[in-house]
């Protein structure tokens, strides 16, 4: 590592935690765990089911394939309806997941990527999250401006707008199961999808913990693990190569479980100008600028 990224990776590990973020992070992870110490009871097991997959599809096919990356389109209230199942698990909001990941291709695997591994594996997985700077927020939500031109995503950049359909469901899960099946049906789906859509940023961007399909400019790899766990998000290499790609699976055996919901809204009219994969990838620097440059659809 050179000078000049030794000091930037200084910055970002020094810059001023915020605390209160760290603690919500940590604190909804704990209720997670703590659910394991407690007695499971099957009928949790739907609810756990629905909100891991509705969390997963919310942030995979909503957040990332279609609000970031524009690679295909919907109707208006299945865009809704996507965007409020991220909110329930808590995936972040709109404008600031979409910005930050527009800069991470932008500036994948550099000094300014904030989330890359080249700063150490836990800022990249999770405290880049509590020690962003100001000026990097800033930065990175210029390329979300597009974004911001959608009500609900505005309004959600607001935290105490942005907590009301996570509580909504709490509460729901609280009085219908109690404070145990609140924990099972809810905190532990959140734990898995967190730490699993964070291991795209850090282990799939590892030397040797993975594969790689194209070669692009960037350090990122395919993993079969998180690939799978991930909804396909963790076939990384291949979204690098073509960022508006909708699948990230492409060999048969890359299981992507969001490329097969979104045959499935194809095929239910539902989902149309899908973006599938080509077989000649682009390199890693003109993907990013394509992700930059694609159009905006209208809201």
């Amino acid at each position: 590592m050179d000078r000049g990224l030794r000091f930037i990776s200084s910055m970002f590990k020094h810059d001023k935690l915020n605390l209160f973020l760290f603690v919500t992070l940590v604190g909804l992870q704990v209720l997670g765990i703590v659910a394991l110490w407690t007695d499971f009871q099957w009928r949790y097991f739907p609810v756990m089911f629905a909100v891991y997959f509705f969390g997963g599809i919310g942030t995979t096919l909503y957040l990332h394939r279609y609000l970031t990356h524009r690679g295909f389109e919907m109707p208006a209230w299945l865009k809704f309806f996507c965007a409020t199942s991220s909110a329930v698990v808590l995936s972040g909001d709109p404008v600031t997941w979409v910005g930050d990941h527009r800069y991470h291709h932008l500036k994948s695997d550099t000094d300014e990527d904030i989330h890359s591994p080249l700063h150490g594996f836990p800022y990249a997985h999770m405290m880049w999250l509590v020690r962003k700077p100001p000026e990097f927020r800033e930065r990175s939500l210029r390329y979300a401006a597009d974004v911001r031109k959608i009500w609900y995503c505005r309004l959600w950049e607001r935290p105490y707008f942005y907590v009301l359909p996570h509580l909504t469901v709490a509460a729901i899960l609280f009085f219908t199961f109690g404070f145990t099946g609140m924990l099972w049906s809810l905190y532990v789906p959140m734990l898995i999808i967190y730490n699993f859509t964070w291991a795209v940023n850090s282990i799939c961007h590892m030397p040797r913990l993975g594969y790689r399909s194209f070669d692009t400019s960037d350090h990122s790899r395919n993993n079969l693990f998180i690939g799978v766990a991930a909804f396909g998000e963790g076939f990384h290499n291949n979204h690098h190569a073509q960022p508006r790609a909708a699948a990230h699976g492409h060999k048969w055996w890359e299981f992507d479980l969001t490329a097969w919901v979104l045959r499935l809204l194809e095929k239910c009219g539902l989902a149309w100008n899908v973006v599938w994969p080509t077989p000649a990838a682009k390199s890693g620097a003109g993907a990013a600028s394509a992700v930059l440059l694609a159009e905006p659809s209208r809201q």
